[in-house]
């Protein structure tokens, strides 16, 4: 059975707590925002890095470390790409797995498209028009519904103020739990503490930070920022791969 670990930028994870370091935020003059959420008017790329610091069961603690890409032009579009690793047993030894994910999120014409570093087929995922716009119609859960939920389940929240990231200006957010002790077969309380730093100008989340300590500490940090449109010829799938149009029903 292969032990997977997946290490992906922001664009392709459902970060849900990220999300709640959104609260409140205000686009940055110039910028806008659909009724669909596309971010319109603020352009930028830049890198994504991800670092994990894990404990093991004897106590022992292994880091590993991976990158990623993205970007969004002025029309919303975002881009992204990402390492995926995962390791396997072959004959009795650990063997490592590695590839790129690629993404290209494309409001404007509707789409989705996806494809990897080792299959050579392209996806991409056509979506009907009507179902952008429902989806606009019936709206989102907000951050702070999201934030309630997280209340409600024992989660405390904290407003960290500001301060600069990578050049620019991000709100931070602490939540935490704690895991009485004898809960997860720990002898003690344990406190988990979740980290987001939003940036308003550019409505991405810049730093975020979690620190569990019966499992260790994960790092995703966008890095090498560039304001202005983006260079999104590495965001091109390559030309022997096999294109698979997918049209979604409604």
């Amino acid at each position: 059975m292969p032990q997977a670990r997946f290490t992906l930028p922001f664009a392709l994870l459902p970060l849900s707590l990220a999300i709640l370091a959104q609260t409140g935020a205000v686009p940055p003059k110039g910028a806008s925002v659909n009724p669909d959420d596309r971010v319109l008017n603020v352009p930028y790329s830049a890198q994504r890095l991800f670092i994990s610091i894990s404990k093991g069961a004897d106590g022992t603690s292994s880091r590993s470390e991976s990158g990623g890409s993205e970007a969004r032009d002025s029309q919303g579009r975002t881009y992204s790409s990402g390492e995926r690793d995962w390791t396997y047993l072959a004959g009795g030894k650990t063997v490592l797995k590695s590839e790129m994910l690629y993404r290209i999120h494309d409001p404007v014409a509707n789409t989705d498209t996806r494809w990897d570093s080792t299959s050579k087929e392209v996806k991409v995922i056509h979506y009907p028009q009507s179902a952008r716009e429902e989806n606009a119609s019936q709206g989102q859960c907000p951050a702070e519904c999201l934030e309630d939920t997280m209340k409600a389940l024992g989660n405390e929240f904290e407003k960290l103020g500001t301060k600069t990231i990578e050049g620019v200006v991000a709100e931070g957010k602490r939540s935490s739990y704690t895991v009485s002790a004898g809960q997860d077969h720990n002898d003690h309380a344990i406190a988990v503490v979740h980290e987001t730093w939003y940036c308003p100008e550019l409505k991405i989340v810049i730093l975020e930070t979690n620190d569990d300590p019966r499992s260790g500490r994960t790092t995703n940090q966008l890095v090498s920022i560039v304001r202005g449109e983006p260079d999104i010829s590495k965001y091109h799938p390559p030309a022997d791969y096999v294109v698979h149009d997918i049209q979604i029903p409604w």
